[in-house]
Formats: C-alpha cells, sequence, structure tokens
C-alpha cells in the first residue's frame, strides 16, 4: 500500500511538471505574440502620426502661399492706386509748369 502511494505521488509529480512545462511554455508563445503586437501597434502609430504630420505641414504650407498671394494682390493694387496717383499729380505739375511760363 505505501508503494502504491508513492507511485501516485510520482505520478502526480510527473503530471505536475508536464503542466508547469505545458504553462511555461505557453506563456512564452504569449508574450511573444505580445510583443510582436506591440511592435506592429506602435509602427501603425508612427504611420499614422507621420502622416497627420504630413498632411498639417500641406495644410500650413497651403496657408502660407494663401497669404503670401493676398499680401502680393493687396501690394499690386496699391502699386496701381499710386501709379495712377502719381500719373494725376503729373498732369497737374505739367500744367502748373506750363501756366507759369505762359
Amino acid at each position: 500500500m505505501v508503494e502504491e502511494t508513492i507511485k501516485t505521488i510520482k505520478e502526480t509529480e510527473k503530471e505536475a511538471e508536464k503542466i508547469i512545462k505545458e504553462a511555461a511554455e505557453t506563456s512564452t508563445e504569449i508574450l511573444e505574440k505580445a510583443a510582436a503586437s506591440a511592435g506592429a501597434i506602435r509602427q501603425q502609430a508612427e504611420t499614422a502620426a507621420k502622416a497627420k504630420a504630413d498632411a498639417d505641414m500641406k495644410a500650413a504650407n497651403e496657408i502660407e502661399e494663401k497669404s503670401i498671394s493676398d499680401a502680393l494682390a493687396k501690394v499690386e493694387a496699391e502699386i496701381g492706386a499710386l501709379k495712377e496717383a502719381a500719373g494725376s499729380k503729373e498732369e497737374e505739375a505739367v500744367a502748373s509748369v506750363i501756366a507759369e511760363l505762359i
């Protein structure tokens, strides 16, 4: 009866060792999958962040170009107005000089 108990204990120990080994292997597999998944998630986040940064930069460049274009249009309009004003002042100056000469 003692031998039978010892035999049962040894079989139980072997079963426990087998279960512990399987649990360790499963744990390792789970950790490897988690590491791979984390790497993929990090890569996706980096890609998304880069895409957003590129889109933001493009939008900023478009705003800058529009601001420059608007400023240039205003400057050109002011130049036109100044040329027109200068043209009318030139005519007045010429008329004034002619009037003085006569």
